[in-house]
């Protein structure tokens, strides 16, 4: 089961074609989460948009999944944002999981945003951009005051490959959404559930430690991360596994990818699931 990103990047419809040699593997579920994708609505209550609340669904949901499909456990995946949910939920239920997988994996939101903005700043007077240059310095470092700074911040970081080493992460995204046929209603959906999730769910989001919340699991634990990620640096990956307690744990590094190693280098990250079977 896949946790997707985001907040409220339900993926869905721009997954199928990554995932299609998945399926002759497994039974591949994505789900989006409250407030995202088909999952979003005028009804969706703020205050229901807290990580507790997340959690409890993905519990709900993967106990359904076992028990219509007459398994004992399932792979769990998380991406980025909802890489947080997967070591939450690995922590709370490790008898419902038998690996965890996390992809672009958040450790310290704060310290995180922190370096993703340094890294940018860099880039851009490396390379001499002033308008980047003058951009990033209005904002200044993170936490930033509102989404349009950080999405300031995020183009940039973006335009200097700290996003995707190869394309860029909009065009990737609904280019594969055109491919498997959406309306033009849905992505108007999709859109607002973005807009949404991140107005209800970043602050909690930059409150996240799970290198001082979760430093042990009792599941195997794996990180794909890709050596060009500086949306979530892949440096505190690397901290995390020092002190990360897991019956398993490693790293499987993705040298020419950036925050979408499973989008950027396929049949790498497709294999490597199909290997723990």
């Amino acid at each position: 089961m896949f946790l997707h990103g985001g907040p409220g990047t339900a993926q869905i419809f721009f997954s199928r074609k990554p995932q299609k040699e998945l399926e002759d593997h497994f039974i591949v579920v994505n789900w989006d989460q409250r407030g995202a994708g088909k999952s979003f609505n005028s009804h969706v209550r703020k205050s229901d948009m807290t990580i507790d609340t997340f959690l409890h669904d993905a519990q709900e949901l993967i106990e359904y999944l076992i028990k219509r499909f007459s398994k004992k456990k399932i792979f769990l995946v998380g991406h980025s944002w909802g890489s947080i949910l997967g070591i939450k939920l690995s922590a709370a239920r490790p008898d419902l999981i038998f690996a965890y997988i996390g992809i672009g994996q958040i450790v310290d939101m704060k310290e995180g945003e922190t370096i993703s903005y340094n890294y940018t700043l860099q880039e851009a007077i490396k390379s001499k951009n002033n308008k980047a240059i003058r951009e990033l310095r209005k904002i200044g470092l993170p936490p930033y005051q509102d989404l349009n700074s950080a999405g300031i911040q995020r183009k940039w970081l973006s335009a200097f490959k700290g996003t995707m080493r190869k394309g860029n992460i909009y065009k990737t995204i609904f280019m594969n959404m055109t491919l498997s046929d959406v309306s033009i209603s849905y992505i108007i959906q999709f859109v607002k559930g973005i807009i949404f999730s991140l107005e209800n769910l970043e602050s909690e989001q930059m409150n996240i430690n799970i290198m001082q919340e979760n430093p042990r699991l009792d599941v195997p634990v794996y990180f794909c991360e890709g050596r060009y990620d500086y949306t979530v640096p892949f440096e505190l990956v690397e901290e995390y596994m020092k002190i990360l307690e897991a019956p398993q744990k490693k790293i499987i590094w993705f040298e020419n990818s950036g925050h979408l190693p499973n989008f950027e280098e396929v049949k790498k990250f497709n294999d490597f699931c199909i290997s723990l079977l």
